[in-house]
């Protein structure tokens, strides 16, 4: 089990890790990363050439993917 998500850093890397182990992106590029109420909320674009932003919400508690949406 992954230990606590403290940073935003730490939530931008498991988003990150997630995207390109389950969707094939060549590019991935942390925009932002928010924590609300013990889940983290990471924008990451992964588009090629125009903006795609996928949102991925990681539980601060446990660093696990509660939620995503990939465009």
């Amino acid at each position: 089990m992954p230990a606590e998500v403290t940073s935003a850093q730490q939530a931008n890397s498991i988003a990150e890790s997630f995207i390109k182990q389950y969707h094939s992106f060549f590019v991935a590029r942390p925009k932002k990363a928010v924590r609300e109420d013990g889940i983290w909320l990471v924008e990451i674009d992964v588009g090629l050439i125009t903006p795609k932003i996928a949102k991925v919400k990681v539980d601060a508690s446990s660093g696990e993917i509660v939620e995503y949406d990939i465009p």
